[in-house]
């Protein structure tokens, strides 16, 4: 039997952490649950620890890669650690699926792939870069990243330097490559609360970007990071632009010209005293129109 430790890294998930711990202790090789509380100001140490999770609190709000170091460092030496978002609610009993490559000894590190639905959310700029990355530095060709639910050999996290905050992720990845790791990704069917698209969803994209950015150019070198980001970000604007279909493109070239060709017979020199007095009444409409 594997002996697997669950971390679940949680910041004010009082109302999915319970439910995401109890799910987790259905997974029959899932021998502790871990939920890091990382500086939370709502319930969510007292719910996890109502559901059976081992507790930790940190004082203060420290991100994503710390919560997930505290748990490496309460958890003793477990053959496989699971990283588990806190927001998975029941859909977290779907761990098992990401936990058997590993258990088996077919993959070093396993990641999850959502569902297509579950994975929409943003415009894709950075999830796009770390594929971008990750395909140029390791020839990894990955659908989801920066997925948060991985399974990864208990050694070889143990031997990983974990990069600063929501870097966690792009920064496994790339480590455990470098260490000739078996990287595959699972297709697993969980849910979570997506961020929306309001202020405070832009800045916490905004916030993950910049952690992503980081921890590559820790890796990579500035030079590379840079160029990668101005690559995906030229190959999004492509793709966005491709998305409207050659036709209605024409269309709307053609009605543009129209209206340029109207607006400049409109603004016609006058050739006559008569043309002058149909032509004022021509300048004035179209200076005061719209």
């Amino acid at each position: 039997m594997t002996h697997a430790v669950a971390i679940v890294p949680a910041f004010e998930r009082a109302d999915t952490v319970g439910a995401t711990v109890t799910a987790l202790r259905t997974v029959s090789d899932v021998l502790d649950v871990i939920v890091v509380d990382d500086g939370s100001r709502d319930r969510t140490a007292a719910a996890a620890a109502a559901a059976g999770a081992r507790v930790i609190e940190l004082a203060r709000n420290r991100g994503k890669a710390a919560a997930v170091a505290a748990g490496i460092a309460a958890s003793g030496a477990p053959d496989v650690y699971l990283l588990i978002d806190a927001d998975l609610g029941d859909s977290a009993a779907l761990a098992a699926d990401l936990l058997q490559p590993v258990a088996l000894g077919e993959a070093d590190m396993t990641i999850a792939v959502f569902d297509a639905a579950e994975s929409q959310s943003g415009f894709g700029l950075v999830k796009a870069f770390a594929a971008r990355v990750l395909r140029s530095e390791t020839g990894l060709e990955l659908a989801e990243p920066l997925s948060g639910q991985r399974a990864v050999r208990g050694p070889l996290m143990r031997s990983l330097h974990l990069a600063p905050g929501f870097g966690l992720e792009i920064g496994l990845t790339l480590d455990a490559a470098d260490r000739g790791a078996r990287i595959s990704e699972v297709e697993i069917g969980f849910s979570h609360r997506q961020t929306g698209r309001d202020l405070s969803g832009f800045a916490h994209r905004a916030r993950i970007g910049r952690h992503v950015y980081r921890a590559v150019a820790a890796r990579t070198g500035w030079p590379k990071a840079v160029s990668s980001l101005v690559a995906s970000l030229l190959s999004r604007t492509i793709s966005a632009a491709r998305r409207v279909p050659l036709r209605a493109r024409g269309q709307r070239i053609g009605s543009t010209a129209r209206q340029s060709w109207q607006r400049a017979w409109q603004f016609r020199l006058p050739r006559s005293l008569r043309d002058l007095r149909s032509w004022r009444p021509l300048r004035r409409r179209r200076t005061r129109g719209p």
